[in-house]
């Protein structure tokens, strides 16, 4: 009895352990996966990954934003740090409109809201849900005489 106990524990740990591990992978993967498609963009040139991913982003902390394609928004920060927010589906008229809404309650925009994309008279047209923010920071300028 004592084995079948000891042997279904053991089991039981190395299941958690990979899925703790699968957790990590996952995380690598969607940053990995984030980090990618933004590298062309112009406005990404000053920004360089941390590789660092996050659930949510203190709406205080935003300064603007940028709507680089149809699934990828830039969330640029008072200070060197800017987020990239790239949603799982494609968020039609994003680009073309290039402005959208949100509405929080907690002063956070998570992973779990969404957005409005906003045509030039203020309707409200798709609705679309964000994904994680994976974060990025400026890079400096070169010193004159460098």
């Amino acid at each position: 009895m004592r084995t079948i106990v000891k042997g279904t524990l053991i089991a039981c740990l190395s299941l958690l352990a990979t899925v703790s591990l699968a957790a990590d992978d996952d995380d690598v993967k969607k940053a990995k996966k984030a980090l990618k498609p933004v590298a062309e963009y112009e406005q990404m040139k000053r920004y360089k990954a941390t590789g660092k991913v996050v659930h949510d982003i203190s709406l205080s902390r935003v300064d603007r934003t940028r709507v680089l394609d149809d699934n990828t928004i830039l969330f640029i920060m008072h200070g060197k740090k800017a987020y990239v927010n790239r949603m799982k589906y494609k968020c039609h008229g994003l680009k073309r409109e290039d402005r959208f809404s949100y509405e929080t309650h907690a002063g956070r925009l998570t992973s779990l809201d969404t957005i409005s994309v906003l045509d030039s008279f203020g309707r409200r047209w798709a609705s679309c849900g964000l994904d994680d923010f994976v974060e990025y920071k400026r890079i400096p300028k070169p010193k004159k005489g460098s």
